[in-house]
């Protein structure tokens, strides 16, 4: 039976791996079209993407721009509202809650075409921070949960330790809260950006086809059909995620994050 299971995850493991292992092998085309095996094989798609071709390079900066500060914004506006809930627990903080939630529970294209008629009415359609706003605002919902989780995990007795030795809350807060919840708001941060960075339907609304991301650029060049360096712009999204994955992993809660009961340790 033990080796039935292992020869499942093998082949779970192989199914995932071939489509990856296409892609790669699409990347390294000499010519404009995609074949797998590869034909003439070259890193020159690689070098188009990243160095020298304008339209690719130009769309991977907006999309750091983009990841990096919907990321960052994302975590500023949920960090105050986990706090109040935990702290307090108020209503407002419960109510605060739910409405950052709600735009990760709606269907994208839905809260996409809603976004396109906010920024048009307000005359932010096709400006790069609105795109940034908008992604920060889909994506709240990650930090919100991460931050929770890891403000929950504080045992309370060290803020009453804190308090016995005459700490201020805001002592308390940057000595004993803020500490233990840094790896929590880091992956917060992680998982914003990277599902930004992978992120089509919003983006096609309220960017009005103003600048382009890769995966608006990938949606666009493909009227001229499928070309290697599209295949490099995928192996980009499957390095990031690994990456950022990796790292969360490395220095978040990840067990506590994927909702494991720590109480049974």
């Amino acid at each position: 039976m033990k080796t039935l299971g292992h020869l499942y995850m093998a082949l779970a493991a192989l199914v995932l791996a071939l489509p990856i292992v296409v892609v790669c092998g699409a990347a390294l085309n000499g010519g404009r079209s995609m074949f797998f095996p590869p034909r003439d094989p070259t890193l020159a798609r690689f070098g188009e993407f990243f160095v020298s071709e304008p339209v690719w390079t130009t769309a991977l900066t907006n999309s750091v721009i983009v990841a990096i500060g919907a990321a960052t914004l994302a975590v500023l506006m949920a960090w105050p509202v986990a706090y109040m809930l935990w702290s307090t627990g108020s209503k407002l903080s419960k109510l605060l809650a739910g409405l950052g939630s709600l735009p990760f529970a709606v269907p994208p294209i839905v809260f996409g075409v809603g976004l396109g008629f906010f920024w048009g009415f307000l005359g932010g359609l096709g400006d790069l921070w609105a795109g940034v706003v908008s992604h920060a605002i889909l994506l709240m919902a990650l930090p919100l949960v991460t931050i929770s989780i890891g403000l929950q995990s504080i045992d309370r007795s060290h803020l009453d330790a804190a308090a016995t030795m005459g700490a201020t809350e805001a002592i308390a807060f940057r000595t004993v809260v803020l500490p233990q919840t840094v790896p929590y708001t880091i992956s917060g941060f992680f998982f914003v950006l990277v599902l930004s960075f992978n992120e089509f339907i919003v983006m096609f609304f309220v960017s009005a086809s103003s600048y382009a991301t890769v995966t608006l650029q990938i949606f666009n060049s493909l009227r001229n059909g499928y070309t290697p360096t599209m295949a490099v712009a995928a192996i980009t999204f499957i390095a990031v995620s690994v990456l950022v994955f990796s790292a969360v992993a490395r220095w978040g809660d990840l067990p506590r994050l994927m909702g494991a009961d720590q109480s049974r340790n």
